[in-house]
């Protein structure tokens, strides 16, 4: 799940929340401008998917600010998409 309201996410017992952004733009900051918006967005979306690929035991939050590029890089790659380095 990708929340902005993460705390409440973890206390309902949510087992993978990514930190969201803000209520309105869950995925992205339009005061960020137009290109660092989208990276911002796309940052969100790869932590998401590693927290899909992440053996948890119980609640545990995602934060896309945690995610190290070779991190992003193997989430996409295992979903089948294409590197940043090959695009």
């Amino acid at each position: 799940m990708i929340s902005a309201i993460y705390d409440l996410a973890l206390a309902t017992g949510a087992n993978r929340v990514v930190r969201g952004c803000r209520i309105e733009h869950v995925c992205g900051n339009p005061e960020l401008g137009a290109e660092k918006d989208h990276a911002f967005g796309l940052r969100i979306i790869r932590t998401a998917l590693w927290a899909l690929q992440t053996p948890v035991a119980g609640p545990t939050l995602f934060d896309p600010e945690g995610l190290s590029a070779e991190g992003a890089e193997h989430a996409e790659m295992k979903a089948g998409g294409k590197s940043t380095q090959e695009a």
